[in-house]
């Protein structure tokens, strides 16, 4: 796991247009939050960060589920996805946010409501599912 602390100060960077991904909905709790970018340091790997690029103070450490259980897999319908307008799997990414702790081994992701973003067209949703396996405070450090 990375050197990744609870607080880490992240180095501003600049931005362009074709780098935002656009959540229509928001967030649940940030719903006015809708255009992010994300950020991917060697330093804080397997981690990102999702940052508003409207409130750059708003920030979300977010890391691929399957990297935290090889046998993820959400049960998502077809309708719940229709608005990413998916062609391909290939053009799909999913994350999970994560709730960082001090130590790092009391922190947690979201497995429960992953995020999935179409990168061709640069659009995502958050979906929260129904699923016992899952929970939206699961560990990140067995």
């Amino acid at each position: 796991m990375s050197q990744l602390t609870a607080q880490p100060d992240l180095p501003s960077v600049s931005w362009t247009e074709d780098q935002v991904i656009v959540f229509p909905a928001g967030l649940p709790g940030f719903q006015d939050s809708r255009r992010f970018i994300i950020l991917s340091l060697p330093q804080h790997h397997p981690f990102h960060w999702m940052e508003c690029v409207e409130n750059r103070a708003l920030r979300f450490p977010i890391i691929n589920p399957m990297t935290l259980r090889s046998d993820y897999n959400p049960k998502i319908g077809r309708e719940a996805l229709q608005s990413l307008n998916i062609r391909a799997p290939e053009e799909l990414c999913m994350y999970c946010i994560v709730t960082l702790h001090k130590p790092l081994s009391d922190s947690t992701a979201n497995m429960m409501g992953p995020l999935f973003i179409n990168i061709r067209e640069r659009v995502g949703k958050q979906i929260i599912i129904e699923n016992d396996d899952y929970s939206p405070r699961e560990r990140i450090v067995p």
